[in-house]
């Protein structure tokens, strides 16, 4: 076989999320189907290494890119990461929820997607089982009619077609609380609290949409008026 049949293998690597799931495609691509065992196996690693990307990805996010050291240390595992996350914002599926509430009512608002976060966890460790070593060939590489190839390509499938759901056909963000007027902060926190429900606080947030807009619009006028 020719290197140049996958040159692909040959560019330096990136750490990026964009980067690992490209690599996942390019893998797939090359395997055409056939199912091939060590394509699998790069593919699974691959995949596991966007799943702990997109995990910091979304931290970073929440945390505005503002890590101390410690923090930074304890990135470095995704035990560590995951344990970040809920430090940071143990309410991060509620807020994402508002986010989509706000989206509701905002024309202009992207598309967001609420990202399952333990959804992802269980992924990454089933992937685990095709990136360590194998005790019981039977069980594995020689299973009967290849079962355990076919259950590992439709698990890379799976969770490739949840990421283009998620960062491709939308968009990975929250409306942070820090972020918001005092009116939508103050129904945030009564909705995150469980005192209303979500269509409560859609009615709340459209009744004071109004009041938000103009005063959105004469802070837009001070600033023109402060540059003529």
């Amino acid at each position: 076989m020719s290197k140049f049949e996958i040159p692909f293998i040959e560019q330096n690597r990136q750490t990026t999320f964009d980067w690992h799931i490209s690599q996942v495609l390019k893998w797939l691509k090359f395997d055409d189907n056939r199912k091939f065992d060590s394509t699998l196996v790069y593919a699974s690693i691959d995949l596991r290494i966007a799943i702990e990307r997109y995990i910091f990805e979304l931290l970073d996010l929440l945390k505005s890119g503002n890590f101390s050291e410690a923090e930074k240390r304890k990135c470095r595992s995704i035990n560590g990461v995951f344990a970040l996350m809920r430090e940071t914002d143990p309410n991060y599926r509620k807020t994402a929820e508002f986010t989509l509430i706000i989206a509701s009512i905002t024309p202009e608002f992207p598309e967001i997607s609420i990202v399952d976060t333990g959804y992802l966890r269980r992924k990454w460790e089933d992937l685990s089982e095709y990136c360590h070593k194998q005790i019981d060939p039977s069980e594995s590489f020689e299973s009967p009619n290849r079962e355990w190839q076919i259950k590992g390509f439709e698990l890379i499938d799976e969770i490739i077609a949840k990421f283009k759901e998620w960062k491709f056909e939308s968009n990975m963000g929250i409306c942070l609380p820090e972020t918001m007027g005092e009116e939508t902060k103050y129904i945030y926190e009564k909705f995150l609290k469980n005192d209303i429900s979500s269509s409560q606080a859609k009615r709340m947030l459209q009744i004071i949409d109004p009041i938000m807009r103009r005063r959105f619009a004469r802070r837009i006028a001070r600033r023109i008026g402060a540059r003529l």
